[in-house]
């Protein structure tokens, strides 16, 4: 009873945005993989960068057989469950307990 009625709150939000002209979107996992993947060829960038560096940033090979294959981190799986924990989305709710944990286990991940 408990399942039936977290998965009819979940569908019935998503039905009453619906009727209200509102759209859920989605990315797939491929683009999560690929801006995961350069995030984090980023930050490496950053870090090895110096304080008054001024030329272009040039970014480095990383290990990308773990994007590349295999499942998604389980920090994003659940973040796909809860949209309101986007800051994108308006009426966000970024400070959450859970969407707290999950991102320092992401962070923990990475």
């Amino acid at each position: 009873a408990g399942g039936a009625l977290q998965t009819a709150r979940g569908y019935g939000a998503r039905l009453m945005g619906k009727l209200k002209g509102k759209r859920e979107l989605t990315v797939d996992d491929t683009v999560l993989r690929l801006l995961a993947l350069r995030q984090q060829q980023l930050m490496v960038a950053l870090d090895h960068r110096g304080h008054a560096a001024q030329d272009s940033i040039r970014l480095g090979q990383l290990d990308e057989k773990t994007w590349r294959q295999g499942k998604l981190p389980e920090p994003l799986v659940r973040a796909r469950a809860h949209p309101q924990w986007s800051t994108l989305n308006p009426g966000a709710k970024p400070n959450q307990a859970q969407r707290q944990e999950q991102l320092e286990a992401l962070v923990q991940q990475l």
